[in-house]
């Protein structure tokens, strides 16, 4: 079942579209719709992704089903966790959890799948994607902490988008990609849940020693070096300097909350830093580090 509500009237009541007759029906979209992508070519088209293994295709004029994409005898598709469309509107993407590709689909005429680009996400945890406003690069996190990004418009030989970075941007999992609408960034999520594990031969402490987590956002320049990051573990900020070509990292500084939930960078700029989306322009002020280096001159700081 879909859900749509007016943001012009207060309230929880919406109206319900069912993409299926019934649970014991055949027809239509079958399964927990996981996620909505409307067609950024105003054709009134959006996609929902089903754990069924579907993606349906919808009018949004009278909200009924299309088309449907699915998987064949020989390759399926997984449970959807992600549709996107290209900015174009020609195309759509989808992610399945316990898959390491995302898919391409051509919805012009055909329905089918042009290509796969591959990524671990052997996981049933969401592994986001994204693209840029463009049309031009998709990047998105993998299980083993890289941030891969593929040219969509320069293909190899075989005529599939390139793959023009592999590299690794946490210790955990990252969870989410987010590439910024007009400046040169992108952020990345990390983080899984992990558990301690008792074993009745083996002490806890030794079993726990090897636990590792990474739990944290990243903001990186298109050059692919991270300008800051904030860790969510006791409410501390960590800047980091931008790493420099050869590889070489400045010492990262750590700052705290106040009691008005702010934080002194430096005597010229405090940011807000109340945990929700929060954009603040800083003039291109430089935050110095210790050894004086200004490699924190940054122009737009997201807080999320």
């Amino acid at each position: 079942m879909i859900k749509i509500f007016d943001l012009d009237r207060p309230g929880r009541d919406g109206q319900d579209i069912k993409t299926t007759p019934s649970r014991k029906s055949k027809e239509g979209q079958k399964g927990i719709i996981s996620c909505l992508a409307f067609n950024p070519d105003r054709s009134g088209l959006y996609a929902a992704g089903s754990y069924s293994q579907t993606i349906g295709l919808y009018d949004e004029s009278n909200n009924e089903m299309c088309s449907i994409l699915q998987g064949t005898e020989n390759e399926s598709i997984g449970d959807i966790i992600q549709v996107q469309f290209s900015r174009d509107g020609k195309y759509l993407f989808s992610s399945s959890r316990k898959d390491n590709y995302i898919r391409c689909w051509d919805i012009r005429n055909t329905g089918n799948i042009l290509y796969k680009l591959e990524r671990n996400g052997n996981t049933n945890q969401r592994l986001s994607f994204d693209l840029d406003n463009t049309g031009s690069f998709l990047v998105t996190g993998s299980l083993d902490g890289k941030m891969i990004v593929y040219d969509l418009v320069n293909l190899d030989s075989k005529g599939s988008p390139r793959k023009v970075l592999d590299r690794l941007a946490h210790d955990d999992a990252v969870s989410a990609m987010s590439i910024h609408p007009t400046l040169p960034l992108i952020a990345s999520c990390s983080g899984q849940r992990k558990f301690k594990l008792i074993n009745g031969d083996i002490s806890e402490n030794d079993q726990n020693q090897n636990i590792t987590s990474d739990n944290s956002l990243k903001i990186w320049r298109a050059k692919g070096d991270y300008a800051w990051c904030y860790y969510s573990a006791e409410g501390e900020i960590v800047i980091h300097p931008v790493t420099n070509i050869e590889g070489e990292e400045n010492t990262s500084k750590e700052y705290s909350f106040d009691n008005q939930g702010t934080i002194d960078i430096s005597n010229e700029i405090s940011l807000n830093a109340n945990i929700s989306m929060v954009e603040e322009q800083i003039n291109n002020s430089n935050i110095v580090s210790d050894n004086g280096s200004d490699n924190y001159i940054m122009t737009y700081v997201k807080f999320i």
